[in-house]
């Protein structure tokens, strides 16, 4: 949050207040005898005791500087707990600290922004004012554990949730100027596959408020789960996903905000029809049911994969066991063989 020069102002008010109170002293005492320092300005105007007051007003309290170059903060000192999350389609490794995950930074380069330089990705972070953290020996030694980074890593970078999701947005999800600055396509990709012009009799006007403002037009008959495009952006026209389209917007504001908690798969918590819909009511529904759908496929799928994870969990204890078993007769046959 910026600081303001509120207390400069105050802090004027404050002197001229009192140097006027003064003023009114000498007034009603015209012989008292003037402390040294001022006998200079008593001299030069003795008849007329308030023009020797003379106001200066304090100094304005500026905010901090604005930092050159990204910056690597001072490492919190608590570990937090090795996770993984989703981001962009693909698995990160991160730690949970403070209320928010703080995602490792080399595997969001290495596997989501792996087509654009680094001066590109350092120039967005700049731009978009984020801070990056270190990661301490311990947390360092945690991701090793758990495969995240290789074992020769003598450090690694964290950064929250919420700024990987500002990064990426900026870098992969805005107009198709920036997209193809990467040589990857931009979001009129969707536009013309779908038929190019979206909107239609069921469309409605939605908007969302995350890293700026946004406002786009939402076709509920071109939503699916497998290609979940729904959303024109009023603005640049491209067509993006509710969970894209959170994420977007065309200007860097609220870059000296701190953000916190942000996560754009929370998508119907930030969209919302605008206040002039006629019918706004059964487009919040429409928007909810959508949201209700998208919910109970990903529950399914998680479900899915969790009965997976059990049954070849389940092969390699199998496994194991023969192993286990096999190693087992062959011990007791050669402990029969030396007692023959």
């Amino acid at each position: 949050h910026q600081g303001d020069g509120g207390s400069g102002g105050g802090g004027g008010g404050h002197n001229h207040s009192h140097h006027h109170s003064r003023s009114d002293d000498e007034q009603q005492h015209p012989h008292q005898q003037q402390p040294p320092q001022q006998s200079s300005s008593s001299s030069a105007s003795s008849s007329s005791p308030a023009q020797r007051v003379t106001i200066v007003p304090a100094p304005m309290v500026l905010g901090p500087p604005v930092p050159a170059v990204p910056i690597m903060t001072t490492p919190d000192p608590d570990c937090g707990i090795v996770n993984m999350t989703v981001l962009e389609g693909k698995r990160i490794g991160c730690f949970l600290l403070g209320g928010e995950m703080r995602l490792c930074l080399p595997q969001i380069f290495n596997n989501i922004l792996m087509d654009f330089t680094v001066e590109q990705i350092n120039r967005s972070i700049q731009e978009l004012m984020i801070y990056l953290y270190n990661c301490t020996d311990q947390q360092l030694q945690e991701f090793k554990r758990a495969n995240i980074i290789p074992e020769t890593a003598k450090t690694c970078g964290l950064i929250t949730r919420t700024n990987a999701e500002r990064l990426c947005s900026s870098l992969l999800h805005q107009p198709a100027a920036t997209a193809s600055a990467a040589g990857s396509t931009g979001p009129g990709t969707s536009q013309s596959l779908k038929g190019g012009t979206v909107a239609g009799s069921g469309s409605f006007r939605v908007y969302h408020r995350c890293f700026g403002k946004c406002e786009g037009i939402l076709t509920p008959e071109l939503y699916s789960y497998d290609e979940p495009a729904c959303i024109e952006c009023c603005e640049c026209r491209g067509l993006y996903s509710p969970q894209k389209f959170v994420c977007h917007q065309h200007e860097p504001q609220e870059i000296r905000t701190c953000h916190w908690g942000f996560d754009s798969s929370q998508w119907r918590l930030y969209i919302h029809v605008i206040d002039s819909d006629k019918n706004r009511d059964e487009h919040t529904q429409i928007l909810q049911k959508i949201w209700n759908k998208e919910r109970e496929i990903e529950q399914e799928l998680a479900e899915y994969e969790r009965e997976l994870w059990i049954a070849r969990r389940k092969v390699r204890n199998n496994a194991s066991i023969a192993i286990g078993l096999g190693l087992g007769g062959r011990l007791l046959l050669g402990r029969m063989c030396k007692f023959f």
